[in-house]
Parts: C-alpha cells; structure tokens; sequence
C-alpha cells in the first residue's frame, strides 16, 4: 500500500507539473497580447490588432480544449466499470460508414463474426474512432484506414485500426502514451486522448496497445476480453 501511494504521489506530482506547463504558455500569450493592446491599441493598425485579438482567441480555445480534455480524463480515471458486452462487427462498420462520410478512407478488413468484447459500445466506439481520426490527421494526405478484429488467446479479443500513412518515428513511439505529448499541437491537439483511452480501457480490465512497426503506417489495437461462444467462424468485410 505504501509503494501505492508514492507511485500515486509522484503521478500526481508529474501531472500537475505537466498541467502547469501546458496552461502557461497560452495563459503567458494572451497575457503578453492584452498587454501590448492595452499599451499601444491607438497605435497600431486595424491589421495588427486583428492580428493580436485572434491569437488571444486561438489561445483561449486552447485553454479551454485542455480543460475539457482533463474533465475526460478525470471521468475516465474514476469510471466504475461494470458488465458489458459489444458485438464488434456492426460497431466496425458503424464506424467506417461514420468515417467515410465525413471524406476518409475507411475498411473493414477481417472480423470474427459475432466477436464480442467486455466494453461497453461506447467506450470502444469512442476509443476506436479516436485511433480513426489520429489516423486521418497524422498519417498524411490520402491515409487509409483499415479496421479488423482478432482472437489474442487467453480468453482476449483484439480490435486492429491500421493506416498506411507517414508512420511514427522511434523516438515518438516511445513517447506516444505520455500525457500531453502531440506533434500536432499547432492543429489543436493536446496530446491526452490515449491517455484518456488507456484510462477508460484500464476500468474494464482492457488496454490499448502500439503494435510493432511494418513497412509502412501505424497500428494500435485495443484488447480485452471476448466472449467466444458466440463466434460462428471467420468473415470479411
């Protein structure tokens, strides 16, 4: 229990310190441009007003991005988990339908037919179409997205979406499950939605995984427990 709460402790510790960095640089920007505003407003140009008054507008929907992105966090680290079970196959193809309607490219490759997983629909709803859009917005123009399910032995199910986009480097994919760590900070991201994902995944027992680099693109998979008496054999989509 003591090697509990230190752990505990220093996580704390360590976010809060994360926290704290993240706020303070756009807190510092929107600080610095209502100054100068304040000081020399007459001065200056319809132009270069303008230009000040949207990075205060850039920064605080920032702001209030992370804020949202932590009430996430907080719901997940303190979600109670309770019996659930979801077929993946309708829910696999819920989702590509979702994903080409808003203009990507998305496949349902192999699923076990009536596969069904210990999660609630809406946790694996959420946590798989957020790997849909990380796809869609780090794999590069043109990405394509396939998603697929397997049996991981041990009673487990595993949830495949794999693009063929740019990749992630080596020296990222170690850090791809930090908090707040993003390579898309200029494009609003705020580096928590794997985390949020482990965090709901943990509840149930599940997790969320970095599957080994190939040739080309980035595959994660989520994994947790299935329900085998329900499978009738191997189908494609």
């Amino acid at each position: 229990m003591a090697t509990a709460l230190r752990d505990r402790n220093q996580y704390i510790r360590s976010f809060a310190a994360n926290v704290s960095h993240e706020f303070k640089t756009p807190l510092a920007s929107i600080q610095g441009a209502v100054e100068l505003l304040r000081d020399s407003a007459d001065g200056m140009s319809p132009g270069q007003r303008e230009r000040f008054l949207a990075n205060i507008d850039a920064d605080a929907r920032r702001l209030t991005r992370l804020v949202q992105r932590l009430l996430e966090l907080a719901r997940a680290d303190s979600l109670v988990a309770r019996p659930s079970r979801t077929e993946v196959a309708p829910l696999l193809e819920s989702l590509a339908e979702r994903g080409r309607a808003q203009g990507l490219t998305v496949e349902v490759g192999t699923v076990p037919a009536g596969l069904v997983l210990g999660l609630p629909a809406e946790v694996l709803e959420d946590i798989v179409w957020q790997l849909i859009t990380n796809a869609s917005q780090h794999g590069g123009e043109g990405v394509r997205v396939r998603l697929e399910a397997h049996a991981a032995g041990e009673g487990r199910g595993r949830v495949v979406v794999r693009d063929d986009g740019k990749g992630i480097s080596e020296s990222n994919r170690a850090r791809v499950f930090d908090a707040f760590f993003t390579t898309a900070r200029e494009r609003g991201g705020t580096g928590l939605g794997l985390t949020i994902a482990q965090s709901m995944l943990r509840a149930f027992g599940a997790s969320l995984e970095l599957l080994p680099p190939e040739q080309q693109g980035v595959a994660f998979a989520v994994v947790a427990a299935a329900d085998h008496r329900l499978w009738t054999g191997p189908s494609s989509g």
